[in-house]
């Protein structure tokens, strides 16, 4: 009994994970892709490029570290989802706001 009982609440564990690195990818590479859209439209000076990919880094390193130990708790999701909540927030201001990327474009006559 109590060794089922530990093989199916390592199953649930493992499967937790598996569904919140899915979700997890998923919105990394969804939040990866606004960046460089908004690169290649001009919308996004070099500095606020490469601070949007440090926070994108600082949440993969972040993932990393949750799941480190096999269990990912309540709190640990809720945490990394709020930092990619707004990490999307940070996307969608940068490249909303009026500066605007200059002299990384080549024009060829």
């Amino acid at each position: 009994m109590t060794r089922t009982l530990i093989i199916a609440t390592s199953l649930v564990a493992a499967m937790t994970t598996g569904v919140l690195a899915d979700t997890v990818d998923r919105r990394q590479a969804n939040q990866a892709q606004r960046i460089e859209d908004a690169r290649r439209a001009g919308e996004l000076t070099r500095r606020e490029q490469a601070a949007l990919q440090a926070e994108q880094a600082h949440i993969r390193a972040l993932e990393r570290s949750v799941k480190a130990d096999g269990v990912v708790t309540r709190r640990e999701a809720r945490i990394l989802d709020r930092a990619q909540d707004n990490a999307g927030r940070h996307i969608a201001s940068e490249s909303h706001d009026r500066e605007k990327a200059r002299g990384n474009r080549w024009f060829w006559r």
